[in-house]
């Protein structure tokens, strides 16, 4: 793994219990010329893998088919388990490896499957036939693979090597890629928005070695909606499965492992898991708890390579040779970078639209943009209290969680409200009395035991708001319909913003780095800022 490289990527077709990845990445941290990113690609073709190395143990629980992100070494080690199929698999990965362990017989690897398989590899990336008999050499070549030699004209292992070099000029993603390997350029950015997006984003960048800048229009960051004192990290189940379901599953354990890395457990996290109350019956989320997401959004932001300026109103953007030059309403320039990425939620808005004619962002983009929706709310909270005391959080008509620590003692927390008139909010007592009347639907005895409470007026009250896309799916992606865009967005994560944020994160940076994607392609789109309009669901 060459260190020019500032990434590497390997493809393994087989990862059974993750032995293989465990040495690679023993290999990785022992190697002084390490490549600063590792990513490792595992396949399996099912969920119901017994047997996991003890290293391994409880990471890769109740998982099922699909695309899952783990992440290692505060973010320098990426793991994507795809299960299903290979060749499904595979055609749903984008990614471009550097090496493939092969594991199959010949049976196994048919021209379509070679063709999924050639679709995630760069030119001259190495493919090990690791165990069992290689593909046929017709198929190999008719898919671009042929016997990868060394310059002595010996092979370096006892197993058959190929190599990825066709013929032909390779396309990816719609448009021809140069023949030479370039590698993954660092570059500079600059995000607006020191919220959950942005900050997620940043720290993606930063720990890929690039230099970002956040610009926010408050004093310090996470004063929008992220810094809610507490929110809840669990996943929505649907009947059909939705983008919504599945996104804020694999997102939320994601989240629930990034917290694990940067978090104090039960000071600013826990993992209790949740109780859904449905009309139909209970569900529990085990896979679930609760965060401060100020805290998060501060230890983020707290990479060596990231700049914080708050108080930074942009006005405008200016492009020239490359460079993009962010200016305040005063005419002063606030920050320059190569990317820029808006994550500035409700902010997106008049900005884009700025924007739109001078840099001709698409009608339907702006659009989407333009429909985004504010839902104010308000959290209801007090001193935590026995009667009041719950040993694990719970959501459905709205949410309560208690135990949670705070500058003034022990709190519980209930609400919140959704209203798409802010002046609503000035009625704090109103607010306070819809968080009860759901409270005492969500938990009757909770609900009965903080009524005085409530009636006594002895609570406090936060509110937010949060912005909310067309379809009540984030906007992630490019903004521009070119082959190198620079202006990036992620934004309308709505009210799980802790479920979505890190997910979103992952696959946008994976975009402006050519790196293998956290979710199938088929969610991707779902969340594509580029996705055709529809109507709100």
């Amino acid at each position: 793994m060459p260190a020019a490289h500032p990434a590497w990527t390997v493809l393994d077709t087989a990862f059974a219990n993750g032995s293989n990845f465990l040495a690679r990445c023993a290999a990785w941290r022992a190697d002084p010329s390490r490549s600063r990113m590792l990513h490792y690609v595992g396949l399996l073709q099912t969920q119901h893998q017994t047997e996991w190395v003890p290293e391994l143990e409880g990471l890769f629980e109740d998982i099922d088919s699909g695309f899952h992100r783990f992440t290692f070494d505060e973010g320098r080690i990426s793991l994507t388990l795809c299960i299903g199929s290979i060749k499904s698999m595979l055609s749903e990965q984008r990614m471009q490896a550097d090496w493939v362990a092969l594991y199959a017989q010949a049976s196994n690897w048919d021209i379509w499957t070679l063709k999924a398989l050639s679709r995630c590899c760069k030119r001259g990336a190495i493919v090990e036939v690791v165990s069992g008999t290689p593909p046929d050499r017709g198929l190999c070549q008719q898919t671009g693979f042929e016997p990868h030699q060394n310059t002595d004209g010996r092979n370096d292992t006892a197993s058959p090597l190929l190599c990825f070099n066709p013929p032909w000029n390779i396309l990816k993603r719609g448009a021809p890629l140069p023949d030479i390997d370039v590698g993954v350029s660092v570059s500079s950015c600059v995000v607006i928005g020191a919220g959950l997006s942005g900050a997620s984003v940043a720290h993606a960048l930063a720990v890929r070695g690039w230099q970002v800048t956040v610009v926010d229009s408050h004093f310090a960051p996470a004063n929008g909606a992220s810094g809610l004192p507490v929110g809840l990290v669990v996943p929505q189940i649907t009947a059909d499965d939705s983008a919504r379901s599945r996104l804020s599953r694999h997102g939320s354990r994601l989240m629930l492992r990034t917290a694990a890395d940067l978090l104090k457990s039960g000071q600013e996290w826990e993992h209790t898991g949740v109780l859904e109350r449905r009309a139909e019956g209970d569900l529990w989320h085990k896979h679930a708890g609760w965060i401060q997401p100020k805290s998060l959004v501060h230890a983020w932001l707290a990479h060596a390579g990231i700049r914080f300026l708050g108080q930074a109103h942009v006005q405008t953007l200016r492009q020239d040779s490359g460079q993009w030059t962010l200016i305040n309403d005063r005419g002063d320039t606030l920050a320059q970078a190569q990317h820029v990425v808006f994550a500035n939620a409700m902010g997106c808005k008049t900005l884009l639209q700025s924007l739109s004619p001078e840099f001709g962002l698409d009608h339907d983009l702006v659009e989407k943009v333009a429909l985004f929706q504010a839902l104010h709310g308000t959290l209801s909270s007090g001193d935590d209290v026995l009667a009041a005391h719950t040993e694990f959080p719970a959501n459905g008509s709205g949410s309560y969680v208690s135990g949670i620590p705070t500058n003034d003692g022990l709190k519980w927390f209930a609400g919140a409200t959704f209203e798409t008139d802010a002046s609503r909010l000035l009625n704090v007592n109103s607010q306070h009395r819809a968080n009860l009347e759901r409270l005492q639907t969500l938990l009757p005895e909770v609900g009965a035991a903080l009524k005085p409470a409530f009636d006594e007026g002895k609570l406090t009250a936060w509110t937010g708001t949060r912005c909310v896309g067309h379809d009540r799916l984030p906007l992630v992606g490019a903004l521009e319909r070119n082959h190198q865009p620079t202006l990036w967005i992620s934004a309308a994560m709505g009210a799980r913003g802790l479920s979505f944020s890190a997910l979103c994160a992952q696959w946008l940076v994976a975009n402006m780095c050519s790196e293998p994607w956290p979710i199938d392609a088929q969610l991707a789109q779902s969340i594509n800022v580029q996705r055709p309009r529809r109507q709100r669901l």
